[in-house]
């Protein structure tokens, strides 16, 4: 399944992303499917959290959580957004981890191909045009190659909304970074990483 890492402010970044990572690897190896490796997509740098962003609505045996019937007739139905949280867990509201889904997801092939849906139908459409460039930092596996792992791709798709840098996951030790361009250690300042001094 798709993650989705969500921070209140770059002020609060370093610590949010390390409690996140003890998180995130906790869950891999006590969730409920261990073998499920969940993905880190990308690191979001928004105020608000999940607040507001569209989520899906799982269905149970008898009812939707939406409040309509299962056995309701598809008209009545609330519409499913191609991008949406399926559920998140927050830790004193300085940070989110969404778990996603939706039908953009499930027709991507690939965590790259599943960042460019999540870009395209949520954060672009949820970044407010006034919003700090670089509030978004991708996350690569552990295991992508160097050709794989670049933001430039990302950045000149989305030029105002990708940092210059990005994170590494390693489903056993975590989320590692910011690493860039340079080979000096990374630090995040008002929604974009440099390189510290």
């Amino acid at each position: 399944m798709s993650v989705l890492l969500l921070i209140r402010s770059v002020d609060l970044a370093e610590v949010s992303v390390e409690q996140a990572s003890d998180y995130l690897v906790h869950h891999r190896r006590y969730g409920d499917d261990p073998d499920q490796c969940d993905t880190l997509l990308g690191i979001w740098i928004r105020r608000e959290l999940d607040a507001d962003l569209p989520t899906l609505f799982p269905c149970g045996e008898r009812r939707q959580t939406c409040g309509c019937a299962v056995d309701d007739p598809p008209e009545e139905r609330l519409p499913e957004v191609p991008v949406g949280i399926r559920t998140s867990s927050s830790v004193s509201g300085l940070w989110s981890l969404c778990w996603l889904g939706g039908p953009a997801l499930r027709e991507a092939h690939n965590p790259h191909q599943r960042r460019h849906r999540v870009l395209d139908f949520l954060v672009q459409g949820a970044a407010p045009a006034a919003s700090l460039p670089g509030a978004f930092f991708p996350v690569f596996a552990h295991t992508d190659s160097d050709h794989t792992v670049n933001a430039n791709q990302l950045r000149s798709r989305y030029p105002h909304l990708v940092a210059t840098h990005w994170y590494i996951d390693d489903p056993e030790q975590g989320i590692s970074g910011p690493c860039g361009t340079t080979s000096a250690g990374c630090r995040l300042l008002r929604g974009t990483a440099t390189t510290r001094p």
